[in-house]
């Protein structure tokens, strides 16, 4: 832990997730609006990312009111909708004790890709990130995706379960944990698309499953995320230390975790013990 603004938010994160787990019961409709009001602003950020044109307040009309927005395609309001679906489905996960394995995530991906060709089905074709002619990382064959996603599957069965304890160590093994598995399942990019929104609302997931916040990854940090991805290319070959190339998604994810809890804090500080 070297880089010392990663250790101050670790730091925030282990004092912010003490106080959270002081807190006496919530108020269901408080803990209901907690989660709309983050689903809205993930459904913005998420697609976003993706290129998605949706201002925030379009995004919450169509959500909240089921007004459309004349200027944006079909597609884009197909894709705010089904995210949306697919982060209420990871919270009726969440209190249903559902363990994340790889038909979770085909699950995820159906909902994230509703209506569209290739729904919760690994690809049969090649793909790239970017594009044919000027792919910034090859896949691996279609082939081989099953396989891969068996592996892939072990590895996040065998990942870290249950509540985190609230110190700088764990949450820091936490967050390369799931900083490392969401890079593997970028590269193996199972699916033809919405591999980075499935991927991203799985990090949410495995944050819930371990007694933290889900995460909005903002758009106005998506170089910092694509950036994060690149690092573990970059570093494979010479880094000797394997939690550096998960070192900038890990940072990401604590940054975006603290101010997950930020947001909790301002919502329910009256339901937590200034102790």
């Amino acid at each position: 832990m070297g880089d010392k603004a990663y250790s101050a938010l670790l730091q925030d994160a282990a004092q912010m997730l003490r106080r959270i787990r002081s807190a006496r019961p919530l108020p269901a409709d408080g803990v209901a609006y907690f989660r709309n009001e983050f689903a809205i602003s993930d459904a913005h950020d998420g697609n976003a990312i993706e290129g998605n044109t949706f201002t925030y307040d379009e995004t919450r009309m169509l959500l909240e009111k089921g007004i459309t927005a004349s200027a944006r395609s079909f597609r884009e309001h197909e894709d705010i909708v089904g995210y949306k679906r697919a982060i209420d489905m990871l919270y009726s996960a969440y209190d249903r004790g559902v363990d994340p394995d790889e038909e979770f995530v085909k699950r995820i991906h159906s909902l994230v890709m509703s209506g569209k060709n290739g729904a919760g089905e690994y690809r049969t074709v090649q793909n790239y990130v970017g594009d044919i002619l000027h792919a910034v990382h090859v896949p691996c064959s279609p082939g081989l995706v099953p396989a891969e996603m068996k592996r892939w599957g072990e590895e996040l069965a065998a990942a870290p379960t249950g509540d985190v304890r609230a110190d700088e160590q764990s949450l820091d093994k936490l967050f390369h944990s799931i900083a490392a598995l969401h890079i593997e399942f970028e590269r193996i990019h199972p699916f033809l698309d919405g591999n980075g929104r499935t991927g991203r609302l799985l990090m949410s997931y495995q944050l819930m499953k371990a007694g933290l916040l889900p995460i909005d990854i903002r758009y106005a940090r998506r170089k910092n995320y694509y950036a994060a991805i690149a690092a573990w290319r970059d570093k494979e070959k010479y880094a000797p230390d394997p939690s550096a190339k998960s070192a900038k998604m890990a940072k990401l994810i604590a940054l975006s975790e603290t101010e997950s809890m930020q947001k909790w804090l301002e919502v329910f500080g009256q339901y937590v013990d200034n102790d």
